[in-house]
C-alpha cells in the first residue's frame, strides 16, 4: 500500500516542542499563568491555556521558534519510528508529507529524520522513504497519517482512509482513531486484507 505520514503532532510531537521553547526563551515573560495544554481545537491562538491572543501572535512565535531549530528539537511520539519501520518491512511504500514551507531548504526536516530513522540494535535504517512538501491532496495514496481536521476531511472525500492520532481536536474526525504508534501496523494489515477480500 501507498502510505502517507504527516510529520507535526502526527509522527512527532510538535506542541511539546513549541511549548517548551516558549517556557526556555521567555518570549512572552513569566507565563506561570498558561498551562500551555495538548489543545481542544486545531490551533493554539484558540486555546486560552496559550500566551496567544491572535494567530498573528501565534504566527511570530512559530516562526522565531523554527528559527531557533523547534523542528529538529520535536520527539517522535513513543513507537513511531519502530512502526513506520515495521510497515517498510511489511513491504508498503512510504511517503513523508509535510507543509513546512517556512524549514529552508528542509534542512531540519531530512536532519531530523536522519537523527531518528535508525533501529537502536543495528544503527541507522537503509529503508528508504519518500518526502513531500507541498500540498498533500495531490498526493496518490491509499492511507494517510494526518492530525489536521480539514485536511482529514479533504484526503477522505478523495476516498483516502485516513487513520488520525487521539488528540481532542481530531478524534472525532472521519476515518480511524489511533492511540498508540505500536497499532499501526496491525491497522495497515487488517486494511490490506480488507481491500483484498473486496477484489
Amino acid at each position: 500500500m501507498r502510505i502517507m505520514v504527516d510529520l507535526d503532532n502526527t509522527l512527532a510531537d510538535y506542541t511539546h516542542a513549541l511549548r517548551h521553547h516558549l517556557r526556555s526563551t521567555n518570549v512572552y515573560g513569566p507565563l506561570d499563568g498558561y498551562a500551555m495544554a495538548d489543545p481542544c481545537e486545531y490551533g493554539l491562538w484558540r486555546d486560552p491555556s496559550w500566551p496567544f491572543a491572535s494567530y498573528e501572535e501565534y504566527a511570530d512565535a512559530h516562526r522565531s521558534a523554527v528559527m531557533d531549530g523547534l523542528y529538529l528539537a520535536e520527539h517522535p511520539y513513543p513507537h513511531a519510528m519502530r512502526a513506520l519501520c515495521r510497515l517498510v518491512e511489511d513491504g508498503h511504500d512510504l511517503l513523508i508529507a509535510t507543509s513546512r514551507t517556512d524549514d529552508e531548504r528542509f534542512r531540519q526536516t531530512f536532519a531530523w529524520f536522519d537523527r531518528h530513522w535508525f533501529d537502536p540494535a543495528h544503527g541507522p535504517l537503509e529503508h528508504g522513504v519518500g518526502f513531500h512538501f507541498a500540498d498533500k491532496t495531490w498526493l496518490d495514496v491509499d492511507v494517510a497519517f494526518e492530525d489536521e481536521p480539514c485536511t482529514i476531511g479533504m484526503l477522505a472525500a478523495k476516498g483516502i482512509t485516513v487513520i488520525h492520532p487521539d488528540h481532542p481536536y481530531c478524534r472525532d474526525s472521519e476515518g480511524i482513531t489511533m492511540r498508540d504508534w505500536r497499532q499501526a501496523p496491525g491497522i495497515i494489515r487488517q486494511l490490506q486484507e480488507d481491500k483484498e477480500s473486496t477484489r
